[in-house]
């Protein structure tokens, strides 16, 4: 017992004394408590001394300029990653829910929901598949059951027998 009371005793001590105000960063006026150097109006932060050079206690500092119009970029990249990049866009796909709003034969019904829907939800995504001979229209890309059934329940106000359904998404790769 007095082996615990002793490690509080220690560690109560320890974080009293240690603690401070290190968290909040410190005021312009007290940058000089600090003794941190200010940059003078020869300084840049664009640029970086590389070395010193002491001639009759003058000091001369070469810079780097970080920032210039003319330059070059090597790219070291590896192979495999445009291969792999490539098999995930033809191959790759992730398993999520989506919001199936209305199924036909006829485009002209499809057409009608789809502003209908537009005019309703402007900013939400909505996309159709053809699987011979319906017409399947959709809304939303989740991958969780509780954000597609949240968004049903926002489509039941202006549709009737939505249905939320588990697809295969394709993962989308960004290519330059």
């Amino acid at each position: 017992m007095k082996k615990i009371w002793f490690i509080i005793f220690i560690s109560l001590c320890s974080y009293s004394y240690c603690q401070e105000n290190w968290i909040l960063y410190p005021k312009k006026d007290a940058l000089d408590s600090l003794k941190v150097k200010s940059l003078s109006n020869n300084d840049s932060l664009n640029s970086d001394s590389i070395s010193f050079n002491k001639i009759d206690s003058q000091i001369n500092i070469q810079t780097i300029n970080y920032i210039s119009e003319i330059g070059s970029l090597i790219e070291n990249k590896d192979s495999r990653i445009d291969s792999i990049s490539n098999y995930i866009a033809k191959n790759g796909t992730y398993k999520g829910y989506t919001i199936q709003i209305y199924v036909t034969q006829e485009t002209s019904k499809i057409r009608e929901v789809r502003k209908n829907f537009i005019s309703n939800f402007p900013e939400k995504t909505l996309f159709d598949e053809y699987i011979a001979p319906n017409i399947f229209l959709y809304s939303g890309k989740f991958k969780d059951y509780n954000r597609a059934e949240l968004f049903k329940k926002e489509l039941e106000e202006v549709f009737e027998n939505t249905l939320v359904v588990r697809k295969n998404f394709p993962y989308k790769i960004e290519k330059k």
